[in-house]
């Protein structure tokens, strides 16, 4: 007991160390994806070679993490910048980024509109490849991130927003002609399939049609594609508006006569369509991992987007999840700084594969009573270790623009993740 005391105590100490007491790494990764073009991305977007420095860290306590994950997320913008010049020269130099830094998982964003980044027979090519959503690019992109991927032992993750159809439109005649959520609504006009919410346009997760749509779209990824994940994020229900599905919760009502309040249907709704894709996915190859990162703020994911994260991990629904912990040690809510939930997601971490997602999104950005402490370079290194005490199984940072970025901030906080990791 005292051991374990004393062990804890060390960890706090090298946890609050300064900047000032951390190695400095010499290497450098250079441009970030939307600066990259044609003519300059073979020569851009890699690791400098260098050698990390022999002095010793005060983190090097937690440094043989050798089988943790090292995770980025490459949002649906980024991949439409990728296509700004060469796009197989511009993901090349994305996945030596990631295979030099040390990661070893790219969450690439596939669908996030009801449209795709790879050849479908259900969604329309993706507006981010050519500004018109339907137009083909001529080649198959995923075809080729899953190559370019396993040439350097990334693993790819197929990243999907199961419902969402549009942020910028309620009226589904507006999309590609392609789009399915037009064509459907087109031959059903008084169907609930999709339903118009504050500006934008979500698939009804009340509703078997859409449900079995986003189903279809998983399959037909694992069946054609060599992906080692499916990953959903945190968008589900987008409102807690009663009118969002009025039908659909009185039709539930008449069918039951111990009928569910309109929360719990709502959850069971999410619950239904994530345990068929589950199932769908282990029933193509078990080895495919299915996983979800849900908001940080669990009561947020529980009564507004009716996520019940709980059901989830205790019926088998999901791998693993990667909570949004991006919040830093000093926001100005005490209950949602980084160390208070770091410490309360682990209550998961005995049903479930547990990854801690860092916003790299917010250095150099935040404000407020954060604003300090994401300028200091050295922010992203003490959450990883603190994720490490608590034992999450590795690490994923939103997003990729951010983590390699040039910006001053972003390298030394990138410099110092890659002497963190060292060669494991």
């Amino acid at each position: 007991m005292k051991q374990a005391i004393i062990f804890i105590m060390i960890v706090s100490i090298l946890l609050s160390a300064s900047c000032s007491e951390v190695k400095t790494a010499s290497t450098d990764i250079s441009a970030p994806i939307d600066s990259l073009t044609s003519s300059d991305a073979s020569s851009k977007g890699t690791l400098t070679e260098s050698t990390p420095s022999n002095n010793t860290s005060s983190n090097d306590l937690f440094n043989t993490k050798k089988d943790e994950l090292r995770g980025v997320w490459i949002s649906y913008s980024e991949m439409g910048n990728a296509f700004k010049g060469d796009f197989y020269k511009n993901i090349d130099a994305m996945m030596d980024n990631i295979k030099n830094l040390g990661f070893n998982t790219a969450y690439v964003h596939v669908r996030a509109f009801c449209d795709s980044f790879y050849s479908s027979e259900l969604f329309p090519w993706s507006s981010y490849i050519t500004g018109e959503q339907g137009i083909s690019p001529g080649f198959d992109p995923l075809d080729y991130i899953i190559k370019s991927g396993k040439e350097r032992n990334i693993e790819i993750h197929a990243w999907i927003n199961p419902y969402r159809v549009s942020y910028s439109t309620e009226d589904p005649y507006s999309l590609s002609e392609k789009n399915p959520v037009r064509k459907y609504m087109a031959e059903n006009p008084n169907s609930t399939f999709a339903v118009g919410c504050d500006g934008g346009l979500y698939l009804n997760p009340a509703n078997d049609d859409a449900n079995k749509l986003i189903i279809d779209g998983v399959k037909e990824i694992i069946n054609k594609y060599d992906v080692d994940g499916i990953h959903f994020d945190d968008y589900f229900y987008p409102t807690t508006d009663e009118s969002f599905d009025t039908a659909d919760y009185l039709g539930h009502k008449v069918k039951n006569k111990n009928p569910l309040s309109l929360a719990d249907w709502r959850r069971e709704n999410v619950n239904q369509m994530l345990k068929t894709v589950y199932n769908e996915i282990k029933k193509k190859d078990k080895s495919i991992s299915f996983g979800i990162s849900p908001a940080g703020n669990n009561e947020r994911n529980y009564n507004e987007l009716y996520a019940d994260i709980g059901a989830w991990v205790k019926g088998g629904y999901v791998d693993y999840i990667i909570p949004q912990l991006y919040f830093g040690y000093n926001y100005r809510t005490e209950r949602f700084q980084y160390d208070k939930l770091v410490k309360e997601w682990t209550k998961y971490n005995s049903d479930v594969t547990l990854y801690a997602g860092l916003g790299a999104y917010k250095i150099g950005n935040a404000s407020g009573t954060e604003k300090d402490e994401w300028s200091s370079g050295c922010l992203m290194e003490k959450m990883i270790n603190h994720s490490r005490e608590y034992k999450y199984d590795g690490f994923v940072i939103f997003s990729y623009s951010s983590l390699f970025s040039n910006d001053k901030l972003n390298t030394e906080e990138r410099n110092r993740i890659f002497n963190l990791i060292g060669d494991n």
